[in-house]
């Protein structure tokens, strides 16, 4: 369902996997865009556009941490 995390993670995911097959690359940010630019068209009221966009930053964190892994924090000694 539009809005989800869960709907942006598998479209982000698809996004992706369409890259290893497609002719022309998109890269995770601009596809990120994209969608942002979804939500401002599709969000009813400012509150759901909120919801929305939380979300999808949250799929974006996601996919981030699923293809490059979490950044090491350097240890202050």
């Amino acid at each position: 369902m539009f809005g989800t995390v869960r709907y942006y993670t598998d479209f982000l995911k698809a996004q992706v996997m369409y890259n290893f097959s497609g002719e022309e690359m998109v890269s995770l940010s601009v596809n990120y865009a994209r969608l942002n630019k979804e939500i401002n068209v599709k969000a009813k009221n400012s509150n759901e556009k909120v919801e929305y966009l939380l979300n999808l930053e949250k799929a974006y964190v996601i996919i981030n941490k699923e293809m490059f892994g979490l950044k090491e924090e350097l240890a202050v000694l």
